[in-house]
């Protein structure tokens, strides 16, 4: 195999895509893409906690969120959720037990995934 070849290999995002990844570093001095992973994960980990307390303690917030829910308003559903703050890309799966949201990185290298599963 040439140097070339190495430059870059083949990964999954886990975002349904295959995309070019730098190669693993065995150095295991080399934090750098950890530092990256942890910084990119700040801001989804803060509106995460806005939403969290949304639903906890803000008047009516759950009730509507569990609704709309329930009626697969999906706007609104998302709409509640951006309202508490979050600006990161997110989905939701919601089914008769609860909801999942899963909030994905802004760019393929952060290299991070958040999923908060709620019951109902």
């Amino acid at each position: 195999m040439s140097n070339s070849e190495w430059d870059y290999y083949d990964g999954y995002s886990g975002w349904g895509e295959w995309v070019p990844r730098l190669p693993i570093s065995t150095d295991p001095e080399d934090v750098t893409k950890l530092k990256h992973s942890a910084k990119s994960f700040l801001r989804p980990a803060n509106e995460l906690h806005g939403f969290l307390e949304a639903v906890a303690e803000k008047k009516g917030f759950a009730e509507q969120l569990k609704k709309a829910a329930e009626l697969n308003q999906n706007k609104k559903v998302h709409d509640l959720i951006k309202s508490t703050g979050v600006v990161t890309d997110f989905a939701t799966n919601m089914n008769p037990d609860g909801i999942r949201i899963t909030f994905q990185p802004e760019a393929v290298d952060a290299c991070f995934q958040i999923t908060l599963s709620l019951c109902w």
